[in-house]
């Protein structure tokens, strides 16, 4: 076959090059590392606040117990007034604080409507939402405790969830980090691969070879591939044998699922480098495209929330959208490859409409 050649020739420069080695492989399994040890379960992160108990009421004391086991949340500083719980958030010293009026204990007791006062720190955005969580659960389980003592009914929340045990917060995040990393790494790397032999002068000597277009593409589209489909295999396994990240569907179907992204992301790397005319530019494009991806394909937020124009417009055109669908729906949910078919038809066509869009516009000459 005549693209052997070009498939060496790529692994062989790969191999002299340091920075692109170290980023198609080292780069992902150290990121992988960091990822499950910043956000597996040995992970505990909570958010400092202050509590000020103006009632020092038995039930007021109660509910800063409350306040202790709430999650995402911890109690750091105990003051005497409302004004120097509040200065510690204004310090920095503490995210939010939370005010018990006098009269809480009593007023309680005697079935009366009573508030807990959270003052928060806006300015991270989803520090507000972690702390009134926090404030809620402590609320709702003390109202449990009073209903019961004092005779009064009172409804408990059941939570379950529909896929077995409830998920761990590192496999909520594995996909997002699956799709980061066999999108923005491939597709970079590979964009850069025509533009590099521009600048060093051998993309004539790669033109006059006795060899078209189909196997250039083909070749350099072979060689990442098998750099890439390591470097997916070994970042899969450090999140499962490491971090005890399980995967409900098979893991056949997920590994061919990823397969099926990987070479839709080097497809689109491949265009985006036969279109560019050196390295910064091909490096500019490809973090272009990737930005709409993070901000519009589900990643950050659900596609619910985004408007219905740039959903249909864009987000619907992003392979990234149908990898974390189908990635989230076989790894979390248990569904098999066939359940997902859509999510691979879409990012088979948008391959082949990369791949052939590639191979057409490769220009066989210098200029």
């Amino acid at each position: 076959m005549r693209i052997w050649p070009i498939i060496v020739k790529e692994l062989k420069q790969l191999v002299r090059d340091p920075r692109s080695l170290f980023m198609n492989v080292a780069m992902p399994l150290i990121v992988m590392v960091m990822f499950g040890v910043g956000y597996g379960e040995r992970s505990e992160g909570v958010i400092a606040v202050a509590v000020a108990n103006l009632d020092q009421g038995d039930l007021s004391w109660e509910f800063v117990n409350e306040l202790s086991e709430a999650p995402g949340i911890k109690p750091t500083y105990y003051v005497d007034s409302e004004e120097e719980a509040i200065d510690l958030v204004r310090k920095g010293e503490v995210h939010g604080a939370i005010i018990i009026p006098k009269g809480f204990s009593e007023d309680l007791k005697a079935g009366k409507s009573v508030y807990v006062k959270v003052v928060v720190d806006a300015a991270d955005q989803f520090t507000p939402t972690i702390i009134n969580q926090g404030v809620t659960s402590a609320i709702y389980a003390l109202q449990v405790k009073v209903a019961e003592r004092y005779g009064m009914a009172s409804i408990r929340m059941q939570q379950e969830t529909v896929y077995g045990p409830s998920i761990k917060r590192i496999e909520g995040f594995t996909p997002i980090s699956m799709a980061l990393l066999l999108h923005l790494v491939p597709m970079t790397l590979i964009s850069l691969s025509l533009c590099r032999e521009k600048e060093r002068g051998t993309y004539e000597q790669l033109i006059m070879a006795p060899i078209s277009r189909w196997d250039i593409i083909n070749g350099k589209l072979a060689a990442y591939t098998i750099v890439s489909m390591a470097n997916m295999l070994g970042t899969l396994g450090i999140a499962i044998i490491f971090f005890d990240v399980r995967v409900r569907g098979p893991v056949v179907d997920l590994l061919l699922f990823s397969a099926l992204f990987l070479m839709c992301s080097l497809s689109l790397g491949m265009l985006v480098s036969v279109l560019s005319k050196n390295q910064l530019q091909a490096l500019g494009t490809s973090i272009f495209l990737f930005i709409p991806q993070l901000l519009f394909s589900g990643m950050i937020s659900p596609v619910e929330y985004i408007s219905p124009v740039v959903r249909y417009t864009i987000t619907y055109t992003m392979p990234m959208y149908y990898f974390l669908k189908g990635f989230r729906a076989i790894m979390l949910r248990g569904w098999t490859i066939i359940d997902v078919a859509w999510e691979c038809m879409a990012l088979g066509i948008m391959t082949a409409i990369y791949f052939t869009l590639a191979i057409i516009l490769l220009r066989m000459k210098l200029g």
